[in-house]
């Protein structure tokens, strides 16, 4: 029993030893997070013990290989984003896959010593385990120890939940520290685990899936919004301001990024866009932070319907049933457009096939799956390939008006010699010494290249004055390996401040600003459709028009954290020298996501 627990046990605790090195909030020595993995491991030597021998020592070694690996993948989740990883982020571990080789490439020597030691103890408990007599078994045998069970196990996990405290209203910014508020909601990973330990974060995250995806009353729901969207009718007022109709009329082109980062955005190694930056609408404080799993299809999904994906729901693409009668596409086509998605991988990945579909465009286009594209030298790989093949350039380009939305490739990791594109230095952008640097730059001037080529066909063919680009990036350069030299040229080390990346809206015809607001991704939507003179109902989004009254002026992130635009309030370190009403701007913060869940969850559109 001793080699069964401390197998287990370990696992657990070496997470949260590593969490706190981080994260910081609630120390692995406190009584709760370890009652609550004490329960979970009583309860599975509990289940052991009810088996015959033979079958317990193949069931034992099952669930210590599984738990090894879960505990790898969640240590290897938090080393590249900062976040350790729920039951429904492992709903992407298909997507994932791609970039395991990457992933592998950050694990640490520490690491290894802990799974090594997990599965020294698996073997030495096995080989006593053999060796062992079988205890007689009868029917006091089985309700001895099931009644043994019922007590530790209870017991450890009322003493763990007595041992967090008491809860205050989750409305009030004290809530985002308080360690039984952070169990009750469940909302920020991180600080779960810490409270919780791993095997209870992925019991309860699991329960919460289910709770919100199979048992909810959606149409209760949907009840709660309509009294929520009456009782605050100032939300659905749309009015005129400065920047109104600007853009009225003009196809779109809507480009997400990959990994263009601000600190790559030069004149030797992205022309073209710095150029975009200085001539057009540049919005400097624009951030993209991330709910739910993956960063580039939460980007990717916030752009096109103004929200956010939920967290410890099921990924954002599997609610491709979902009606989102109000996203880019179908505002868009319901005012004249066609519209078409465009992008490198399989139309498997992220499910975007059948979840562009849902975002109401009339096609999309999975460059991996299409093999009769009219070039023997076409590598879709090359962001430029887009635009100087002439048969996915009529994809993009056609009968105005258009929107065509365009998910660029290039920039993705791995930045090493694995990376075939990067082998080449085909922009002459190597930095001596440095291969990774000289490997992002020049996949970054790949996509630099697909937009000057995209411009310069625009003019060719009079479509430039009646176009406007719009271009965002999905994420911070997180899987760049040296994240000092980010780090150094973004002059911060916050997780959170580095989630400041480029937004330009350009068109000839608009004048150079560069754009102070604080805004994030889910404001681009709204501020477009403003732009573009297009009504639409703004008490539909999270997101709003940056140049509207209604505009708040902050931007929230994952984990009960918001920015203002001078003072990042984090509740890992609690209120210093507040120079807001942090209470009033957290009651908007719960608002919004809660709104902004409840629309996805309960399918709100879908009689809309």
């Amino acid at each position: 029993m001793i080699g069964i627990f401390s197998s287990f046990f370990i696992l657990d605790l070496s997470l949260r030893i590593f969490s706190n090195q981080y994260v910081g909030f609630y120390k692995w020595i406190h009584y709760a997070p370890n009652l609550f993995t004490f329960s979970w491991i009583f309860l599975i030597i509990g289940i052991l013990y009810l088996l015959p021998k033979k079958i317990r020592m193949i069931v034992y070694s099952i669930l210590v290989i599984i738990s090894n690996l879960l505990i790898y993948a969640e240590y290897l989740h938090f080393s590249i984003l900062k976040r350790f990883f729920t039951f429904s982020d492992i709903l992407l571990a298909k997507e994932g896959s791609n970039y395991f080789l990457y992933a592998i490439s950050k694990t640490s020597l520490k690491m290894i010593v802990v799974l090594v030691l997990s599965l020294s103890f698996m073997i030495i408990t096995l080989i006593v385990m053999k060796k062992t007599k079988e205890t007689t078994r009868n029917q006091y045998y089985y309700i001895g120890l099931i009644l043994v069970m019922v007590i530790l196990v209870g017991g450890t996990r009322i003493f763990a939940n007595y041992k967090l405290g008491s809860s205050v209203d989750p409305l009030t910014w004290e809530a985002s520290y308080k360690p039984k508020n952070i169990y009750m909601d469940f909302n920020n990973q991180n600080k779960s685990l810490e409270v919780s330990g791993i095997y209870e974060l992925l019991f309860r995250s699991t329960y919460l899936y289910i709770k919100d995806n199979i048992i909810t009353n959606q149409s209760k729901i949907r009840k709660e919004i309509d009294e929520y969207l009456e009782n605050n009718a100032n939300l659905s007022e749309n009015k005129a301001n400065d920047y109104t109709g600007i853009l009225s009329g003009k196809n779109v082109i809507y480009i997400l990024m990959e990994s263009i980062d601000s600190w790559l955005v030069t004149e030797e190694v992205m022309p073209t866009l710095y150029h975009l930056e200085a001539t057009g609408l540049n919005f400097t404080n624009r951030y993209s932070p991330s709910f739910g799993g993956g960063q580039t299809i939460n980007s990717e999904f916030a752009m096109n319907t103004g929200l956010y994906a939920v967290e410890n729901s099921k990924a954002i693409y599997n609610y491709d049933k979902n009606t989102f009668s109000n996203s880019l596409a179908n505002v868009l086509k319901d005012n004249g457009y066609s519209a078409i998605s465009i992008h490198t991988n399989s139309g498997n990945f992220y499910n975007r096939t059948y979840f562009h579909e849902a975002l109401g465009y009339d096609a999309h286009y999975a460059l991996d799956d299409i093999k009769n594209i009219n070039d023997v030298d076409y590598n879709y790989y090359n962001d430029s390939s887009l635009i100087k093949n002439d048969e996915t350039y009529n994809w993009i380009v056609r009968e105005e008006p258009f929107l065509s939305f365009i998910i660029t490739y290039s920039a993705h990791v791995p930045y090493d010699d694995t990376n075939d594109r990067c082998v080449s230095n085909p922009y002459q952008l190597k930095v001596e010494g440095n291969k990774e640097l000289s490997c992002i730059r020049n996949l970054a001037k790949e996509t630099d290249e697909m937009l000057r080529i995209l411009i310069e066909r625009l003019e060719e063919d009079n479509l430039l004055e009646n176009t406007v680009l719009v271009l965002a990036t999905d994420h911070y350069a997180y899987g760049y390996g040296d994240q000092s030299l980010i780090e150094e040229y973004k002059n911060t080390n916050n997780t959170y401040l580095l989630q400041n990346v480029p937004l330009v809206i350009w068109s000839p015809d608009l004048e150079h600003e560069d754009i102070d607001i604080i805004m994030d991704t889910a404001d681009i939507l709204p501020t477009l459709f403003n732009m573009l003179g297009i009504s639409y109902h703004p008490s539909y989004y999270v997101g709003t028009d940056v140049f509207s009254e209604n505009h708040e002026n902050f931007v929230y992130f994952s984990n009960d954290v918001f920015y203002d635009g001078k003072t990042l309030y984090d509740s890992n370190a609690g209120v210093k020298n507040a120079t807001v009403d942090v209470d009033e701007i957290m009651k908007k913060i719960k608002t919004k996501i809660e709104l902004n869940n409840n629309f996805i969850i309960s399918d709100y559109f879908k009689d809309k």
